[in-house]
């Protein structure tokens, strides 16, 4: 056999695997932020995790309202007092600008990772329907919609996701409180 007739083989076999493979391969999509923010978990987090950093940018203004009015204090005052005064008072409205930023920080940190801890259980959750849809109708992947350009919208499992989380579906057992003996 030839060169160009092995290409030629190999060509059409390619070709008719691609098709096989494609008539056997199934996509969908599911939009993980957006489910977050539907089902009643995510809204019960999002809430706690706002309450949370309401409490800390009311802490962080206050300080920065503090400083800020020091500094104009300060401006004010900067003609009347001498100058190794104002050197003095400079260096320490610089130190409390330092301590502000570092709670900014700290305070980002925390959020970060308390909004980390607070969706980990719910993305675990989400993941284990997903494996479930996956199986049941036989899809070849499913992605996150942040990883697309573009998708055609009936390949959207997102409505179907929350719709079985918001269900009960893969939750753990155990955590369920049990049910109320009615009498």
């Amino acid at each position: 056999m030839s060169r160009a007739s092995r290409f030629l083989v190999l060509g059409v076999f390619l070709l008719s695997a691609s098709s096989a493979f494609a008539e056997d391969f199934k996509l969908g999509f599911v939009d993980m932020q957006r489910a977050l923010n539907e089902t009643d978990d995510g809204r019960k987090a999002k809430a706690a995790l706002k309450k949370v950093f309401d409490q800390k940018q009311k802490e962080l203004d206050e300080q920065q309202a503090a400083l800020k009015k020091d500094i104009e204090d300060l401006d004010k005052k900067r003609t009347l007092l001498p100058p190794d005064q104002v050197r003095e008072k400079e260096g320490e409205l610089q130190q409390r600008m330092q301590k502000v930023q570092q709670t900014y920080l700290r305070h980002q940190q925390d959020l970060t990772a308390k909004e980390q801890e607070a969706t980990a259980k719910i993305y675990e959750r989400m993941n284990k329907i997903i494996a479930k849809i996956a199986a049941s109708e036989s899809f070849s992947m499913i992605v996150d919609k942040s990883a697309l350009v573009f998708a055609k919208p009936h390949l959207d499992l997102t409505t179907e996701l929350i719709r079985r989380y918001n269900s009960g579906e893969g939750a753990d057992p155990a955590a369920k409180p049990a049910p109320s003996a009615k009498k």
